[in-house]
């Protein structure tokens, strides 16, 4: 595991949102606007079991996720495994402390939103960075 910086830690606890990338299975990339948890050595994430997350992730647990900010950014890379345990999911909760609603955007919901679909079961992504590129994170 990489060390992670005290400025890079507290960067990457004062933001929430990343955009996660794995891969799928003719090798192209597929990424996800997604909230992230870190408790500064690991991330914790989550997503319905049935995602096209999950099955690439299930299928090669290689990934990574990018969090900017302006010109700052963290670049993390490694690797993911899928918890889908209900008590295990709660230790890992527990760990890493209560989960915040996504931020949405400000107004209600147009009337020509389509419903979302049910996805399945939830399972927590538990991500452990194996590099990390920052550059900028002051500004």
């Amino acid at each position: 595991m990489p060390e992670i910086t005290p400025e890079q830690s507290h960067w990457l606890k004062d933001h929430s949102l990343c955009i996660f990338a794995t891969g799928r299975k003719d090798g192209s990339p597929q990424q996800s606007l997604i909230g992230y948890q870190f408790d500064g050595k690991q991330f914790l994430l989550g997503g319905q079991e049935t995602s096209f997350k999950m099955k690439n992730l299930a299928r090669q647990p290689r990934c990574s996720l990018s969090i900017t900010d302006g010109r700052g950014y963290v670049v993390v890379y490694g690797r993911a495994e899928l918890v889908s345990d209900p008590a295990e999911m709660e230790k890992l909760q527990a760990r890493f402390g209560p989960r915040a609603a996504p931020p949405r955007p400000s107004g209600s919901p147009s009337a020509s939103t389509p419903p979302t679909r049910a996805m399945g079961a939830r399972v927590n992504i538990l991500f452990t960075p194996e590099k990390i590129i920052a550059n900028r994170m002051t500004g």
